[in-house]
């Protein structure tokens, strides 16, 4: 039949679909109908369709397409190793492919299909990573937002606390002008209502008197005793009044600094702030972030490189290349707790061994033991539970000390740091109680 095909094609070479002649001629292989198509034509019949029958006859086919040589007008029955392209009889025997090793089209077929198989393997792996990665930059993305977001409000609140204070502060000083200012007036209102009735007492008298000694000298002598006495009262000279004007310098001398000074009262300073971005799933931080709780539940985090994942561990959010540092945490009631410095190096995937040849100087308290991790772990002499532990990292000699604050003996010592940088450390997997970085005492003072 596929002779009989190509034979037809050479006497009428146009689609049976569009007319034309025909651009990549083909035949449906077990055709009754003896038509034939365009590659194109035919193929778009089949989408439209939906099902591979032929467009003349509806007659089914067995879903293969019989494509002939563009040279030769004969079947594609051979597949060209060197050229990687399928081939007819007369390419390889007598056309441009003689020299070529050529093996059956079927056989070529599935060969291929396992190497394309094979060589899709790789790119379906790298396609899972592609699609993972972008799921996890998508998740990235939505966390970015959400802490914006969050950040944007909380510093709000923080600067409303701020012009709340200086509003209340404001009002008050306001307030303490306006009272002085009519105390002060009051003072001043007194005076001039006693000078003006002096003043009147005194132009009486005078006018009086004058009027007198216009009289004749018998009514002028009649009344004379009365005039004369009143003229010997002497009036007191007016007092000046001194210490009534408004205390200017008390009110804006130094203004900015009092208020700055004041602003102790709601202002904090921890020397060290925990780092959300390394947070374990499981932890709940504060607002101001000094405070952190270990939860049962866990949260939804994105898996950056600076995150723990497995652990329930985190970093503060600035290390130390060098210098002195001191910090205060609270551990009052924790159960489980790891405290200390780390590597800035350090793995933070998977479980780790807390020592010192791993990046670690910590020490911890757990199962009601207090130990320091050093390798071997070190038992801590303790009198009694502390309520808090002060790390005091020294980067310049390589040490970090651990003190209970209510004592003055070390509790222990590393003297061993090896690394350009090293960050707070934190552990908690007790449910109960957070571990908490306390607040140092702020003092202004001024460089006279």
């Amino acid at each position: 039949m596929e002779a009989e095909t190509s034979a037809f094609i050479e006497e009428d070479p146009s689609c049976s679909v569009c007319g034309e002649i025909f651009n990549v001629p083909v035949v449906l292989s077990c055709m009754a109908c003896g038509s034939s198509f365009c590659q194109f034509c035919l193929a778009q019949c089949w989408e439209e369709q939906d099902s591979q029958e032929c467009p003349m006859c509806s007659k089914k086919s067995d879903a293969s397409l019989t494509q002939l040589c563009e040279e030769h007008d004969e079947k594609l029955a051979y597949f060209c190793v060197a050229d990687l392209c399928p081939v007819c009889e007369f390419c390889y025997k007598y056309g441009s492919h003689t020299d070529h090793r050529v093996y059956p089209l079927r056989e070529a077929w599935e060969d291929c299909k396992e190497e394309l198989k094979t060589a899709l393997k790789p790119l379906k792996e790298k396609l899972k990573l592609y699609t993972k990665a972008k799921q996890s930059a998508d998740e990235v993305a939505e966390h970015i937002k959400a802490q914006a977001e969050h950040t944007e409000k909380q510093i709000r609140e923080e600067f409303e606390s701020i012009y709340n204070f200086l509003r209340e502060e404001e009002a008050d000083r306001i307030k303490l002008l306006k009272e002085e200012e009519k105390t002060k007036s009051q003072i001043v209102n007194d005076r001039i209502t006693d000078i003006s009735t002096e003043l009147a007492c005194i132009a009486n008298t005078i006018r009086t008197a004058e009027q007198e000694m216009r009289s004749e000298d018998i009514p002028f002598l009649k009344n004379y005793k009365d005039t004369i006495k009143r003229t010997w009262r002497e009036p007191l000279c007016p007092e000046v009044l001194s210490g009534c004007l408004i205390d200017v310098a008390k009110h804006l001398g130094s203004l900015k600094f009092k208020v700055w000074e004041k602003m102790k009262t709601i202002v904090k300073f921890t020397p060290v702030t925990l780092d959300p971005n390394t947070a374990a799933h499981c932890f709940l931080l504060s607002k101001d972030l000094t405070t952190v709780q270990c939860l049962t539940q866990t949260f939804k985090l994105p898996d950056n490189p600076e995150r723990f994942d497995v652990s329930a561990e985190m970093l503060g959010s600035e290390g130390y290349r060098s210098g002195r540092h001191t910090w205060d945490v609270d551990v009052k009631g924790n159960t489980y707790w790891v405290i200390g410095v780390a590597s800035e190096s350090i793995n933070r995937k998977g479980k780790h061994v807390l020592t010192p040849s791993e990046g670690f100087w910590t020490i911890r308290f757990r199962n009601g033991e207090y130990k320091a991790c050093s390798a071997p772990w070190s038992p801590l002499t303790m009198s009694k539970d502390p309520l808090a532990i002060r790390v005091m990292l020294d980067m310049d000699r390589s040490k970090v000390t651990f003190y209970d604050p209510r004592e003055r003996t070390p509790l222990y010592s590393f003297t061993d740091i090896i690394s350009p940088r090293v960050y707070p450390y934190f552990c908690s997997a007790c449910k109960d109680h957070p571990l908490r970085v306390m607040p140092v005492r702020l003092s202004v003072t001024v460089d006279r």
